[in-house]
């Protein structure tokens, strides 16, 4: 039986839903157990649904490849999703104040952000470089940015990535960088021309080209933010610090999702083999 729920608003939160849950897992007694949640029965999740095809908002409801995964790890344990949208800087305070148990927005698995949260790794993320079609620009690393007016999303891995490298560009050649709430935001400031690069995740740049091929290419290769030569981020489902039967729970959910197939769905449907966390190396 299908459910669907409206959450109250939470500040700048959009939109609660539920997706359908079948009985499957119910059924089988083999759920993994999850204390403390924050409301029983749910698990409830903070989503930034502004970045397709990672999370967006379709017809009202969450979709995209974090959304939907989490609703598989929900069902497999026994519990029903919901969801609080919201900015992505706003997920970090919202998660430490127990406004939702878990974060799924394609969050990166950085050594800051492990000191402060657990995480369950669930996609090989990373970042790329997006550029008008026919500006004639290219970029090899973070340090070509610098001389180009560049757009990102605040509290982001692209901004601690260029953050990074600004203090080595020739003072002939400033890094100029203008922070958004969304990779869309960021993306349209390409578009208007008041940018000349946008600085975003590699599956968003993806969707956008195979979108709108003729307004936008690729201006660099997947990087890893973290200079040549480094694996990429893995981004995972971020959990509270110390949590650690919820962090079991979601981890083997996660285990089950995979074995039953789950995952390897979502990716094809998403086109998103590149994110397969299975995958070894860059």
């Amino acid at each position: 039986m299908s459910v669907v729920a409206i959450l109250p608003r939470f500040r700048p939160a959009l939109i609660a839903a539920l997706f359908v849950v079948s009985s499957s897992s119910l059924a089988s007694g083999a759920c993994p157990a999850a204390p403390n949640l924050v409301e029983p029965g749910f698990l409830t999740i903070g989503v930034a649904l502004t970045a397709p095809p990672m999370g967006f908002a379709k017809d009202g409801q969450p979709s995209g490849f974090d959304p939907e995964l989490v609703a598989g790890l929900a069902q497999e344990m026994c519990l029903k999703p919901k969801y609080v949208d919201l900015t992505f800087q706003g997920l970090f305070p919202g998660l430490i104040a127990k406004k939702f148990d878990v974060v799924a927005a394609a969050v990166g698995i950085t050594d800051a952000r492990k000191e402060v949260f657990d995480f369950v790794p669930v996609f090989k993320g990373g970042l790329r470089l997006v550029t008008r079609k026919g500006s004639g620009l290219k970029f090899e690393t973070e340090k070509d940015v610098c001389g180009h007016p560049v757009a990102l999303v605040a509290g982001t891995s692209q901004m601690a990535a260029l953050e990074r490298v600004k203090q080595e560009c020739p003072a002939d050649k400033p890094m100029l960088m203008k922070t958004f709430t969304n990779q869309i935001e960021a993306l349209n400031e390409v578009a208007k021309k008041s940018v000349s690069v946008a600085f975003v995740d590699w599956p968003v740049a993806a969707n956008l080209i195979q979108q709108r091929p003729d307004d936008f290419i690729e201006a660099s290769p997947v990087l890893s933010g973290r200079g040549p030569g480094t694996m990429r981020n893995r981004n995972g489902i971020v959990i509270r610090k110390g949590e650690a039967g919820l962090h079991d729970a979601i981890s083997s959910a996660f285990s089950a999702f995979v074995a039953t197939g789950g995952y390897d769905k979502l990716l094809t449907k998403w086109n998103l083999a590149d994110g397969d966390i299975r995958k070894g190396g860059d």
